[in-house]
């Protein structure tokens, strides 16, 4: 079992360096009050302003269990824009990893994004392969090409996404449970990889109904990814996952709103009006697809009394 208190050091960096754990904001709304129910707002993206939201979640164990291994380089796969690539070279950077980037698109360069140019300005390698490359990369991470060029790296596949990372998710359920006074009534997240709401899946009451919100389209391929992920969690033994039996969820796979990064102008109305009435913000990919779905599809059948934590998982930039 990988335990964190293990390396004093690592354990102090994190205090140092991150906001831990996040606030629990609550939600208001006149019609929350009218309904007799209770919103708040896990608020991951305060953990850092570059290590943000579940991205620090996914990535804890795993760079505790490098370093517990005593291996100082990370490889990790992403886009231009990933913010699994500009979260993972920062967090090189704050905790002393060599970081090396596969990214997909052999005509780009460092400069070629905001996020490509921070994570280079971080000290990530930038190795740039062709999509077809990419796509045989991503889909055999243990290939041969990979091993043998990194063969004192940890490997961290494209999103962040391991059985390890369940025990940083899982995290995140205690302190809202901490915070709450009690395990809420309902936890909803956007889902993408499905790292994040197996974790919460993983450690959830089975009191606590957990709805995801998958951000792709074409996305039901990623409940074999959940049960993958909780059949390895519960091998791995990692953090405080526990309850990896829990079959408490439900997955809403139509509030995409056209595929990954896409954007309707209705949802581009929504998140504009959000973000002028609240103290804080959403964007479109990812929490936006969330509050959208929970205000228009969601809140209707909320039973009064009901105690509803919707998860900030980041994405915004500083």
């Amino acid at each position: 079992m990988t335990d964190i208190s293990a390396n004093t050091v690592f354990h102090e960096q994190i205090n140092q360096i991150l906001t831990l754990p996040s606030p629990l904001q609550k939600l208001e709304d006149e019609v929350f009050n009218k309904r007799e129910i209770q919103i708040f707002v896990k608020r991951d993206d305060l953990i850092h302003p570059e290590i943000s939201g579940n991205k620090w979640r996914k990535l804890k164990y795993n760079l505790l269990e490098a370093q517990k291994q005593g291996i100082g380089q990370i490889v990790t796969f992403g886009g231009a824009y990933s913010n699994h690539i500009y979260a993972t070279a920062a967090a090189g950077k704050y905790f002393s990893f060599e970081t090396v980037g596969i990214i997909r698109g052999d005509e780009l360069n460092e400069n070629s994004s905001e996020t490509l140019h921070f994570a280079s300005q971080c000290g990530m390698k930038l190795h740039f392969v062709t999509r077809t490359e990419y796509r045989e990369m991503r889909e055999l991470p243990d290939s041969n090409w990979i091993t043998q060029s990194f063969k004192n790296a940890r490997i961290i596949p494209e999103g962040g996404t391991t059985s390890l990372s369940l025990g940083g998710v899982g995290e995140m359920v205690d302190e809202i449970v901490q915070q709450l006074g009690q395990a809420p009534d309902y936890i909803l997240c956007p889902v993408g990889t499905a790292g994040t709401i197996s974790g919460i899946i993983a450690h959830s009451s089975p009191k606590t109904k957990v709805i995801g919100v998958c951000v792709l389209k074409n996305g039901t391929y990623l409940l074999n990814e959940i049960e993958t992920l909780l059949e390895n969690a519960s091998m791995v033994n990692v953090g405080s996952v526990q309850n990896t039996t829990n079959t408490n969820f439900e997955i809403l796979w139509n509030e995409h709103h056209g595929g990954y990064a896409k954007k309707t102008p209705e949802l581009l109305d929504f998140v504009s009006k959000f973000n002028a009435e609240h103290d804080f913000d959403i964007e479109p990919i990812y929490s936006g697809k969330l509050f959208f779905a929970f205000y228009k599809h969601f809140l209707d059948n909320i039973k009064p009394n009901s105690k509803v934590v919707l998860v900030h998982t980041g994405g915004l930039r500083p």
